[in-house]
C-alpha cells in the first residue's frame, strides 16, 4: 500500500457521510451508493448511517426517498441476483437498513447460500425489516438447513407479537421448537413464559434445554417451580441448563436441590451450579 493510501481512502470515506448527511437533510435528492466499489464500500456507510435512525422519521424517508428516487433501490434488488458474493451480501444489508419489505421474495433464497457473509447478511436483513413473511422465511430456513445462530437471532428481532408463543404452542412444527425457545428468550417475550414451561415439562431434550435457558435469559418468576424440578432430570443437560437459568431468575431463592449440584457427577453441571450461586450471592 502507497504512503498516502490510508489517508485518501478515509477522506473518500468521510466524503460518503457528507453525502449521506446532506442527503438526509434534504438538501439533495440524488443518492450515490456503489456496489461494485472495491476500496470504500459505501454499503457499509449508508448501513452505519441508518442504523440509528427511525423508520419513521423524515431524515430516514429522504434518504429512502432518494434511494428510490436515483436508482439505488433498483440496483439493490439486481444486486441481489448478482453472481459476485460480495454485491449480494451488500445489497442484502442495504436492503435491511433500509427495511425494504418488497424485497423479502430476493432476500429468502439468499439465507440458503454456501457463502456465510452472503447468508448472514440476508438473515439479518430479515430481521430488521420484521414481520410475519420475514418470521416465516427465517422458519423454513431453520427447517432446511439447522438452528444457526444467526437464523434465530433474526428471528428474534423478526417475529411479530405472539408469532413465537403461537409456534410454541401448536403442534405441528416440533423440529423448531429449541430455536423459537431461544428466540422468545432473546426477545425477552414474557408472554412466552407459559408456553416454555410445557416444553420444559414434556418436550424433547433439545426444547428442554433451550426452553430452561429461555426462562432465565426471562427472568421469569414463574418458571422456578419446574426449573427446581429439573436440577434433579436424568440428563446431565437439563440440570446444567436448570442450574444456569436459575442463576439468572432475581426472585430465586437457592434451596437444597441448587447446592446438591455442587456435588453432581458431571463437571459442567458443577460449574453451572457454582457461577448460579455466585451470581445470586451478589445480589
Amino acid at each position: 500500500m502507497r504512503p498516502l493510501e490510508p489517508a485518501r481512502l478515509a477522506i473518500r470515506r468521510a466524503l460518503v457521510r457528507r453525502h449521506l448527511r446532506i442527503v438526509a437533510a434534504g438538501k439533495s435528492e440524488v443518492l450515490k451508493v456503489e456496489l461494485t466499489d472495491g476500496e470504500v464500500d459505501s454499503s457499509a456507510l449508508l448501513v452505519e448511517f441508518a442504523a440509528p435512525l427511525d423508520p419513521a422519521s423524515e431524515p430516514f424517508q429522504r434518504v429512502a426517498h432518494a434511494m428510490r428516487r436515483s436508482g439505488v433501490a433498483d440496483a439493490v434488488i439486481d444486486g441481489l441476483a448478482s453472481h459476485e458474493p460480495t454485491i449480494r451480501a451488500r445489497s442484502a444489508r442495504i436492503a435491511g437498513a433500509m427495511r425494504m419489505e418488497e424485497v423479502v421474495p430476493w432476500l429468502t433464497p439468499l439465507l440458503r447460500s454456501t457463502v456465510p457473509a452472503v447468508r448472514g447478511s440476508a438473515a439479518r436483513a430479515l430481521g430488521r425489516i420484521g414481520g410475519i413473511r420475514c418470521a416465516d422465511a427465517l422458519l423454513i430456513a431453520i427447517q432446511r438447513i439447522g438452528q444457526r445462530p444467526s437464523l434465530i437471532v433474526a428471528l428474534a428481532r423478526a417475529a411479530p407479537d405472539l408469532y413465537l408463543e403461537a409456534i410454541l404452542g401448536g403442534s405441528e412444527l416440533r423440529a423448531v421448537y429449541p430455536a423459537v425457545a431461544m428466540a422468545a428468550g432473546l426477545r425477552g417475550r414474557r408472554t412466552a413464559t407459559a408456553a416454555l414451561i410445557l416444553q420444559l415439562r414434556g418436550g424433547s431434550r433439545r426444547s428442554r434445554t433451550a426452553s430452561g435457558r429461555a426462562l432465565g435469559w426471562l427472568g421469569a418468576p414463574a418458571g422456578i417451580p419446574e426449573l427446581t424440578l429439573a436440577l434433579k432430570h436424568p440428563d446431565w443437560r437439563d440440570r446444567m441448563a436448570a442450574a444456569k437459568a436459575l442463576g439468572a431468575i432475581r426472585a430465586y431463592r437457592p434451596g437444597t436441590e441448587l447446592w446438591a449440584c455442587l456435588t453432581d457427577r458431571n463437571p459442567r453441571v458443577q460449574r453451572s451450579a457454582r457461577d448460579a450461586l455466585r451470581k445470586l450471592s451478589r445480589r
